[in-house]
């Protein structure tokens, strides 16, 4: 079995999708929808890839990707933001993610941006 993934995203139905997706893909998902229970769930350092929603409700995707890289425990962590927002590459490199997807996006192209920083 490949490493856990991560998924922080507040709509149930792209959650959803994007579990299922992995999960097909063989990968063991946990699927959140705020920044608070993905902290908890961070600290149990059983997680070797976030995917980040940037529009979450309460704290944002780029203060928790924030968090994320200025965590000393945390920061190897490769952190995928994922979202609709036409600033995605800027807000990317200003809160240090390590990539980035555009909502809507080509499922190929989803998996292929997994694979390559969810190494075994």
């Amino acid at each position: 079995m490949k490493r856990k993934v991560l998924i922080v995203e507040d709509e149930p139905v792209i959650g959803e999708m994007m579990s299922i997706l992995l999960e097909m893909g063989g990968y063991k998902v946990i699927s959140l929808a705020d920044t608070q229970s993905a902290k908890r769930r961070l600290l149990e350092k059983e997680v070797g890839l976030v995917l980040l929603d940037l529009a979450l409700k309460g704290e944002n995707g780029q203060t928790m990707c924030t968090y994320i890289k200025n965590d000393e425990h945390l920061k190897h962590l490769p952190v995928i933001l994922v979202s609709a927002n036409s600033d995605l590459e800027i807000i990317s490199k200003d809160c240090g993610a390590n990539d980035h997807i555009a909502k809507p996006f080509d499922l190929n192209y989803f998996m292929d941006k997994i694979k390559l920083h969810c190494l075994e």
